[in-house]
C-alpha cells in the first residue's frame, strides 16, 4: 500500500483529540446558554421595573388628569428610569362593574374622563446577545390603566359614649363562647380607638399567613372569628394604642378559632379590593372605630346566632333578670361598611329580636305569686346609603332609612327567636301566677315611618367622624315605661274573671311593676346600644372622603 494512502487510512480511523472536539463544542454551549441567561434576566429585571414606572405614572395621571402627559412623564423619570423613555397616554372612563372583562372596563376617548392608561416603552441593555443581534438594546413596554374616584366611606352603627361593663361582658361572653372579663376602662379605650381599614387589613394578611395579593381575595380567605380580632389587637399595637390592643387580644383569645369570619359581609372596600396596598397617605385614610368593629366580627361572623344572658345581678331591683338576644344576617348580604361612589350600594345594620324576663318577688296581696314581666323587642334592619358628595367642599350627604320595631309585653317561644324567616306574635302574659288566682296582660308600641331621610355631614363632621341618628317619621316614646302606662290587665280568681282596672289585684300588679320600669329602660338602651342598633332609629358616621386618588384598576 503505498505511504500516502496509509497515512490518510490511518488518520480517519484516529479517535485521538476527540474529547477535546466534544468539549470545545459543549463550552461554547454553555457559554452561549449563559449568556442567554444573563441577557433573559437583564430583559426581565428591567421590564419589572418599568411596570412599576408605568403604575406610578398612570396614577400620578389619574390624579391629575387635566395635565396627564406631563405628571406622568414627571412622575417615571423621578422613579429613576435613566434610559430613553416615551410615555403615550389615552384618557376615559372607568366602569367599576364586575360583571365586565378587565379589558371591557376602560373605554377610552369618553366624555368627562376619571382614567387613564400608560403605556411606557424603552430599551433593556443587551450584554452578550448584541454579538449575535448586533444590537445594544432590546424594546420593552409596559402598560397600567388607574381611575380617580371620589369616593364616601360610611358605616351603620353606634358610636357607644358610654358602656356598662358588666352588660358587655355577659353580651361578648354569650357571642365568643367563653368568658369575657374586661374592665369599663378596657370598653372605652375601644370605643375611643379608630383603626385604619387597610391597616387593619395589611394586619389579617400578615396574621393570619394569607398568601393572597388583593383586599377582596383576603376577605374571602378562611379566616377565624379569633384571627379577625387578633389582626385588630394587632394593627392598634403597632398605633401605640396599647390598652385597646389587649382589649381585643382579649376577645380575640375568647373567641377562638371555632368559628369563622366571613369578613366579605362586613366590609365592601368598592373599588380598593382589587389592590395589594392603598397609598395616599391621610387623605386617604377609613377610619374605623375599633370597638364597633369587634362587635361586628363578633355578631355576624357565624350568620343568625342566639345568645342567652342571665343579668339578674347587674340590674337593682330586679330579683331575676334573663335576657335572650338573636342577631341575623342583614337583607341581601349588605355590608357594614363601605366605600363607593354610587348611589346603589347600601350598608345596613343586622335584624335584632331581643327578649328580657324579668321575675320579683310579690309582696301583700300577691306574696303567694311569682311576678314575671317578659318584654319582647323587634328591630329590623336600618339602612343608609350615599346621596351626594362634594369634594371642594369636602361634605357629604347620606339617605337614610330607620329600623322598623316592635316592643311589647308578652311572652314568646324563645326557641324560635333565631327564626328570621317567620315572625313571632307575643301571647298575654301570665304577669301573676299563684295557686288561687293569676293576672295577664299585654301592650305594644309600633314603629313605622320607614320613609328615605337625609342627613348631611359638614367637612368638621367627617373629619371628627361625628354620629348622627335619624329616626322614624312617627317615634314615640318607646320604652318600658309607656308600655307599663298602656298595660292591659286581666285577673283570674279561681276561674272567674274579674273586670279590668277595678280589681284590687291588678291594681297591686301595676303598682309593684311601676318601679321595675326605668331599671329595664336601661338594660334595653344598653344591650340596643350594645348590637348598634336602636328601636325607630338608625345611627351613622361618615368614615372618611376619598378625593382626587386614584388606584390601579389593571
Amino acid at each position: 500500500m503505498p505511504r500516502s494512502t496509509l497515512a490518510k487510512s490511518r488518520f480517519a480511523t484516529n479517535e485521538d483529540g476527540g474529547v477535546a472536539v466534544l468539549g470545545a463544542f459543549a463550552m461554547s454551549a454553555m457559554l452561549g446558554a449563559t449568556a442567554l441567561a444573563v441577557d433573559t434576566g437583564s430583559v426581565f429585571l428591567e421590564t419589572r421595573r418599568l411596570q412599576g414606572t408605568a403604575d406610578l405614572a398612570a396614577m400620578a395621571a389619574a390624579r391629575d388628569l387635566d395635565n396627564a402627559e406631563a405628571a406622568a412623564l414627571a412622575t417615571a423619570r423621578a422613579n429613576g428610569w435613566t434610559g430613553p423613555l416615551t410615555v403615550t397616554i389615552e384618557k376615559g372612563r372607568y366602569a367599576h362593574d364586575r360583571s365586565l372583562s378587565a379589558s371591557a372596563r376602560f373605554q377610552p376617548g369618553a366624555s368627562e374622563p376619571d382614567a387613564v392608561r400608560v403605556k411606557v416603552d424603552s430599551q433593556a441593555p443587551l450584554f452578550f446577545g448584541q454579538t449575535i443581534t448586533g444590537k445594544s438594546s432590546i424594546g420593552i413596554s409596559r402598560q397600567a390603566t388607574a381611575a380617580r374616584a371620589d369616593l364616601a366611606s360610611f358605616s351603620i352603627g353606634t358610636r357607644l359614649a358610654a358602656l356598662d361593663g358588666g352588660l358587655a361582658n355577659a353580651l361578648l361572653s354569650g357571642l365568643t363562647g367563653s368568658s369575657v372579663s374586661l374592665s369599663v376602662m378596657d370598653y372605652n379605650a375601644l370605643a375611643d380607638a379608630d383603626i385604619e381599614l387597610f391597616d387593619y387589613l395589611d394586619a389579617l394578611k400578615t396574621q393570619a399567613n394569607l398568601k393572597v395579593a388583593s383586599y377582596d381575595e383576603a376577605l374571602r380567605a378562611k379566616v377565624t372569628t379569633g384571627q379577625a380580632l387578633k389582626a385588630l389587637s394587632v394593627a392598634l399595637g403597632a398605633k401605640g394604642q396599647t390598652r385597646a390592643a389587649s382589649a381585643a387580644g382579649s376577645l380575640a383569645r375568647a373567641a377562638g378559632n371555632r368559628t369563622p369570619a366571613e369578613l366579605t359581609r362586613l366590609f365592601d372596600p368598592g373599588p380598593y379590593g382589587s389592590q395589594s396596598h392603598v397609598q395616599g397617605g391621610g387623605g386617604a385614610a377609613v377610619k374605623l372605630d375599633a370597638m364597633n368593629l369587634a362587635k361586628a366580627v363578633l355578631e355576624l361572623s357565624n350568620g343568625a346566632r342566639q345568645v342567652k344572658l342571665d343579668l339578674g345581678a347587674a340590674v337593682p331591683g330586679v330579683g331575676e333578670l334573663t335576657a335572650w338576644l338573636a342577631i341575623g344576617e342583614p337583607p341581601n348580604s349588605a355590608p357594614w361598611m363601605t366605600i363607593t361612589a354610587s348611589r346603589d350600594v347600601i350598608v345596613r345594620t343586622a335584624q335584632t329580636r331581643l327578649y328580657l324576663e324579668a321575675k320579683v318577688g310579690g309582696s301583700g296581696l300577691l306574696a303567694p305569686a311569682q311576678i314575671k314581666l317578659p318584654l319582647y323587642v323587634e328591630m329590623a334592619s336600618g339602612a343608609a346609603k350615599l346621596a351626594a358628595m362634594s369634594c371642594a367642599q369636602g361634605e357629604a350627604t347620606l339617605s337614610v332609612s330607620p329600623g322598623l320595631g316592635t316592643l311589647a309585653i308578652g311572652e314568646i317561644d324563645t326557641d324560635k327567636l333565631d327564626d328570621f324567616k317567620r315572625p313571632l306574635t307575643p301571647a298575654p302574659a301570665a304577669i301573676a301566677k299563684a295557686p288561687l288566682f293569676s293576672v295577664t296582660g299585654k301592650s305594644s308600641v309600633s314603629l313605622g315611618g320607614q320613609a328615605w331621610k337625609t342627613v348631611r355631614f359638614s367637612q368638621d363632621e367627617v373629619r371628627g367622624r361625628v354620629v348622627k341618628t335619624v329616626s322614624t317619621t312617627d317615634l314615640v316614646r318607646a320604652s318600658a315605661s309607656t308600655l307599663l302606662q298602656n298595660l292591659s290587665l286581666k285577673a283570674d280568681v279561681l276561674g272567674l274573671g274579674l273586670g279590668l282596672g277595678d280589681s284590687a289585684l291588678t291594681g297591686a300588679v301595676g303598682s309593684l311593676l311601676s318601679p321595675l320600669a326605668s331599671p329595664l329602660d336601661e338594660v334595653l338602651n344598653s344591650l340596643t346600644n350594645l348590637v348598634g342598633v336602636r328601636l325607630g332609629q338608625a345611627d351613622v358616621r361618615m368614615n372618611g372622603l376619598r378625593c382626587r386618588d386614584a388606584a390601579l384598576v389593571a
